[in-house]
Formats: structure tokens, C-alpha cells, sequence
């Protein structure tokens, strides 16, 4: 089928505690302004991101620009990688962010500021960006698999994630809400024995959190993969081991001021692919997308997202 030359417009109307159907007016007037031709579609409960864009992409369209969130981008790169149509480096993705944490733009310094990044998308510079592959257990099912354009986070982070997560399927969520289940997890979270495999290191441990990803930001604009390039076709990886709650407490500052690597008991890792076995459940989430408590196993694909993108190497 012949390409559409049109913008496929994918707004979440829930996305930052409905700041996004909120902006949606002036969003609208900006992109007639600069002269784009697009059709919008509203996503209307979890998951239809990704039936959108499989049924657009089927229609014609190769341009997509998601208006939200982490978890709308999200799922727009499911829909574009779980298509079997055209390959996905044949589809042009942006983002104007609406969401709470943001945390992909900060890697690819995308304007917060809706007129700022519809300018970038009009300037039309682009990456080739990696992406990540996770396969999990859901609760109740057979293998599932996810893929993701930021990170995946196991443990502690992943436990901040679903204890916000009915405020942020009501569509109520808040910048103030990470904060509240980050204080939440402190109190209830536990190391959690694995065995992991590091390409062919074999880690014997007790995991208090593991960060596996792409880009660098996560948890609203924490750094906790300060040497992610997101083109290098290599997954970075920040294992945190064995942590009391007061050796993280100590650590927080360091967290908070972006300064992971100078943690003493933070490993930090490149690989191609990670593998888990462990017999208790651990919190697993996807560019803050809650999956479950059984993962299995994290992979990278190079090279496979084209991007507006105002990344570059240092």
C-alpha cells in the first residue's frame, strides 16, 4: 500500500492528569499554523495506542506523532514493532510530551514546550534509535512479549511504578504521585534472590533493583543510566544489590542529583542480552508501564526506530 503523507496524530486524553486533552486546542491551532496535514485519533482505554497504530499503519500512514506520555510512546512503538506491514525503521515517529515523568525526551532533548517541539518535528532531524525486547510471565498467562523504547526497570523502581498505578489508570496522576509510591516502596520493597546472565557472566545475587535500558532518564528525570547511548545496539544495565533501606536512604541524594555512578554499590554493565531465574515474584516494569512480577528475559535490537530526535554524541 502506498504511504499516506499525512501525520497520524495519537493523543491520550488521560496523559498528564489530562493535561494533554487539555492542551489539545492549542496544540491543534500550532500544527495547522505550521502547515501540517494529519488526522487525530484519541486513545480510549489502555492498550488501544497499539491497535491504533497497527490499523493506521495498515491504512497507509508512515508518520506518527505521539501526543502524552512514556506510556503513550510506549505503546505507539508496540504498535510499530508488532506490525508486520513494512519494516519499522519505515515509519517517522515524534513526540510532543504530555506525560508526568517525560523521561525519553530528556535523552533525546525534545522541548517539554508543545511550539518548541513541533518546531523540531519540522526541522525533521532524526535518529535511528535501538530497542528493547522484554519477555515476562503476566500473572495467570503464558509468555508475553514487550517491547520498549526507554527502559525497563526490576525491583525497587518497578515497585514505585505499581503502587501509582490506579492513579494513573484513572487518569489522576501527578508529578507528587512518584514521590508518594517511592516513599510507599521503601517500607514494603525486599532484595530478591536471582541468578542473572550477562551475555555469559552468570551474576549470583540478591537484587534490590535493575535498571536495563536504552536511554539514560527514568523515573522522572532520574539518571539512573548515565552511559545509555541509545544508536550503540547495546543495552546498559545499573544493578543495585543487596541494599538496606538506610545504605539507599544515604543514597538518595547522589539518585536524586544524578550521580549514580559515584554509588559504590551500583554495578554498571553493556550488554546484548539479560536472562533472570528466580523462583519469588519481582516487581517488572516497561517505560513505566507495570508488567507483572515474572521476567525472563531483556534483548536489544539494534537500529530499529526512526525518531525526531535532537540527540547528540558526545
Amino acid at each position: 500500500m502506498k504511504g499516506n503523507q499525512q501525520w497520524l496524530v495519537v493523543l491520550n486524553p488521560n496523559a498528564g492528569g489530562c493535561q494533554a486533552i487539555k492542551e489539545w486546542p492549542s496544540i491543534l491551532n500550532e500544527l495547522i499554523k505550521q502547515n501540517f496535514q494529519f488526522e487525530m485519533v484519541q486513545t480510549e482505554y489502555q492498550g488501544h495506542a497499539v491497535e491504533l497504530v497497527i490499523s493506521k499503519i495498515e491504512e497507509g500512514y508512515r508518520k506518527i506523532i505521539a501526543i502524552g506520555g512514556d506510556g503513550t510512546l510506549h505503546e505507539v512503538v508496540n504498535g510499530i514493532m508488532q506490525q508486520t506491514l513494512v519494516p519499522a525503521t519505515e515509519i517517522l515517529l515524534a513526540m510532543i510530551s504530555m506525560g508526568t515523568g517525560n523521561d525519553w525526551i530528556k535523552t533525546h532533548m525534545i522541548s517539554n514546550n508543545y511550539k518548541e517541539a513541533i518546531q523540531q518535528i519540522k526541522n525533521g532531524n532524526t535518529i535511528l534509535q535501538d530497542v528493547g525486547k522484554i519477555i515476562y510471565i503476566e500473572e495467570g498467562t503464558t509468555h508475553q512479549t514487550r517491547f520498549f523504547i526507554n527502559s525497563v526497570g526490576i525491583g525497587f523502581d518497578a515497585s514505585v511504578v505499581k503502587n501509582i498505578l490506579p492513579k494513573k489508570l484513572s487518569g489522576k496522576s501527578r508529578k507528587s504521585d512518584y514521590i508518594n509510591g517511592l516513599i510507599k516502596s521503601l517500607f514494603s520493597h525486599k532484595n530478591v534472590q536471582s541468578l542473572i546472565y550477562l551475555d555469559n557472566e552468570i551474576i549470583d545475587t540478591k537484587i534490590y533493583n535493575l535498571t536495563i535500558g536504552v536511554c539514560q532518564y527514568k523515573g522522572g528525570g532520574f539518571k539512573l543510566l548515565p552511559n545509555a547511548i541509545p544508536d550503540d545496539g547495546m543495552l546498559d544495565v545499573t544493578l543495585a544489590c543487596k541494599i538496606s533501606k538506610r545504605k539507599l536512604l544515604v543514597s538518595l541524594p547522589k539518585i536524586f542529583g544524578g550521580k549514580v555512578d559515584k554509588i559504590k554499590y551500583f554495578n554498571f554493565y553493556q550488554v546484548q542480552n539479560l536472562r533472570l531465574d528466580m523462583v519469588d515474584p519481582i516487581c517488572t516494569e516497561a517505560d513505566g508501564e507495570y508488567l507483572g512480577s515474572f521476567p525472563l528475559q531483556v534483548s536489544v535490537i539494534p537500529n530499529q526506530l526512526r525518531l525526531i530526535s535532537a540527540y547528540k554524541r558526545l
